[in-house]
């Protein structure tokens, strides 16, 4: 005898409810659309970020917006409280798109979808992106490179809570978080003052400079900003050390650059700098003789490698060196007066810049501190290097040179320029020394607010 199955009115013939067969009925729709639409164009190479979710839409449960979507267009459309514009991604678009989708529901909600995970992508990737003349230079692998927006949705889409990761989008560092709140602050104090008075474009320049920086509140990082000339020690979202340090000369100024700090080199040559040699210490040997180079007790080398021999100075064609003819390879002794003073705390680049003591510590009394040639002089180099090591090193203060002690786990370092910096009394405005304001208010002023963000017509 054959049975008949029973079906309450509210099931289909699989024994699902109506409504979640209706929703997933009009997800494969939307999904052979969004295929449909990414094959004629995927210019943001989002088609293996939907290919992974089986072409099951993002923003959308059916044919109706999610609530991220919603939520979404709400952030895009407060994107100025991040100092980014919201016509650069279609915010008012989007809002009346998602509100008002007409005609073929699923080709539509597949174009909406597709017009929400740009913008999002764009979004995001503007958030972790300082502008190109503020972009750090990236010199160790272990750190995270610029993120792309296919990275962008994949992320999202793969994210146990969309809406939680939208909650976290906006970089939560301190220093973003405190130059952010000031610039809401600013603006709710002074409704009437016009959107792009000086303070407030102190606020946008130095807040898209903290894009550069990790993003997450408890990250651990060591903070050198060349424009204050002072240094922070940042874990958990806490200042946990800080100290004034001196930077780049105006005529060489620190770079803008990410590292790790994965050793530190105790009793330390100085290897002076070839250009260094030629320009000072050359014409000094010519006017003063080989015993300037014993009073500073520096010593010549055959060549950059490890295996390099020592040289007699008397061998050198001193003037060919002066003239640039000759390169030379020139290094003072540890000792109380080597330039690099006890420690250097290394961070592995090819530009030679990294984090070291000094002999001289009265730079450190001077509010402009501009007198190294490039990298950064510390005014507590041994207290810094004992919290990084986690306690008194492994070093004989009087023993061999160059005493390798590797950190027991290497810190990333930021070496950025900031104008105006939070601290506990508010904001604190820094001499704009290497002048380098202007040329990234004019980067900000003139990108371009719309157009990257398209929702296609049928």
């Amino acid at each position: 005898m054959a049975s008949v199955l029973a079906l309450a009115p509210s099931q289909d013939l699989g024994g699902r409810p109506r409504a979640i067969a209706a929703v997933e009925a009009s997800d494969r729709a939307i999904g052979d659309a969004l295929r449909a639409e990414l094959a004629a164009d995927d210019a943001a190479d989002f088609s293996s970020v939907y290919r992974e979710r089986g072409y099951r839409p993002l923003w959308f449960a059916g044919s109706q917006p999610r609530p991220e979507a919603y939520a979404l267009v709400a952030q895009l459309k407060h994107a100025d409280g991040d100092g980014l514009d919201p016509r650069a991604y279609g915010a008012d678009r989007l809002a009346a798109a998602v509100a008002h989708l007409q005609g073929d529901a699923a080709v539509d909600a597949a174009r909406t979808e597709l017009a929400l995970s740009r913008a999002f992508a764009h979004y995001a990737v503007d958030l972790r992106s300082p502008p190109p003349s503020a972009e750090l230079l990236i010199t160790d692998p272990a750190l995270t490179r610029p993120l792309t927006a296919r990275t962008a949705l994949q992320r999202a889409a793969r994210a146990p809570s969309l809406s939680q990761h939208l909650a976290q989008l906006v970089p939560m560092n301190p220093v973003y978080q405190g130059l952010r709140t000031a610039l809401a602050a600013y603006r709710a104090e002074n409704p009437l003052a016009p959107q792009q008075d000086v303070y407030a474009r102190r606020l946008r320049i130095n807040l898209a400079r903290a894009r550069a920086l990790p993003p997450y509140a408890d990250a651990r990082f060591v903070l050198v900003d060349a424009a204050s000339a002072q240094l922070w020690l940042y874990d958990d979202g806490k200042v946990r050390e800080t100290m004034p340090v001196a930077v780049g000369k105006l005529s060489n100024p620190t770079p803008l650059m990410a590292g790790m700090i994965r050793y530190a080199v105790f009793n330390p040559y100085w290897n002076v700098p070839p250009d260094l040699v030629r320009d000072s210490f050359a014409p000094k040997v010519l006017q003063h003789g080989l015993g300037y180079l014993a009073a500073q007790r520096m010593e010549i080398l055959s060549d950059w490698s490890d295996q390099a021999s020592v040289v007699d100075p008397a061998a050198v064609d001193w003037a060919a060196v002066a003239a640039g003819r000759q390169t030379l390879r020139m290094r003072q002794l540890p000792g109380p007066g080597n330039m690099m003073g006890a420690v250097k705390l290394m961070l592995p680049n090819s530009l030679g810049v990294y984090l070291h003591d000094t002999p001289d510590k009265t730079v450190f009394n001077y509010a402009e501190r501009t007198f190294s040639a490039g990298c950064v002089r510390l005014s507590n180099a041994m207290g810094l290097a004992r919290r990084l090591l986690g306690g008194d090193p492994p070093a004989q203060p009087d023993g061999p040179p160059e005493q390798r002690v590797d950190l027991p786990e290497p810190i990333p370092v930021y070496i950025a320029y900031f104008t105006a910096m939070p601290h506990a009394g508010g904001i604190a405005l820094a001499q704009d020394i290497y002048r380098r304001d202007a040329p990234l208010l004019a980067e900000l002023d003139a990108k371009a607010p719309a157009g990257r963000i398209q929702l296609a017509q049928r």
